[in-house]
């Protein structure tokens, strides 16, 4: 197999390993916080891991496809990580209007993140409303950030070629 294609074939794979990690969590019954403390591990690990994944694109051989891959997993642990938040804080009564499974809790992070906002789902208490605060502020800095380096170590010439 060719190396693009194995590294599409690898993207591929890793978006829809984490879409099966988020659909596997226990969000929900009695262990209902092992789901809830996965999320949040997620959002507290993107500064490091995307520090890591900088380095990374700049020593690869071939950094567009790092940093794609780089890219979609800071997304990925931005939107799931808040999902599995979103539906952890849903189990409190009037939290948030319209969300009730992963999929809107998925799809409520992801109208956050691109700034839609359709108002279908949305924070009623305090404690959605300061969850979903904390991830505009994050995903204004951190995606901006994160993809002007990335692609800046993407565009440098490779500095361990293979």
């Amino acid at each position: 197999m060719e190396k693009r294609t194995r590294e599409v074939v690898r993207l591929v794979g890793l978006g829809a390993g984490l879409v099966v990690l988020y659909c596997l969590l226990p969000l929900r019954g009695e262990h209902w916080w092992v789901g809830a403390a996965i999320g949040l591990a997620a959002l507290v690990a993107i500064t490091p891991f995307t520090t890591r994944r900088v380095l990374e694109v700049r020593r690869s051989a071939t950094p567009v496809f790092a940093a794609a891959e780089a890219i979609m997993l800071v997304v990925a642990m931005l939107l799931f990580g808040f999902g599995a938040l979103y539906l952890t804080i849903s189990r409190l009564d009037g939290q948030f209007v319209g969300l009730d499974t992963r999929l809107d809790a998925v799809y409520f992070a992801l109208a956050t993140l691109s700034t839609v906002g359709y108002g279908d789902v949305h924070a009623a208490g305090q404690l959605a409303r300061a969850a979903v605060s904390a991830q505009i502020v994050l995903d204004l800095t951190l995606i901006a950030i994160s993809v002007r380096l990335i692609t800046a170590a993407a565009r440098r010439p490779s500095a361990n070629p293979r």
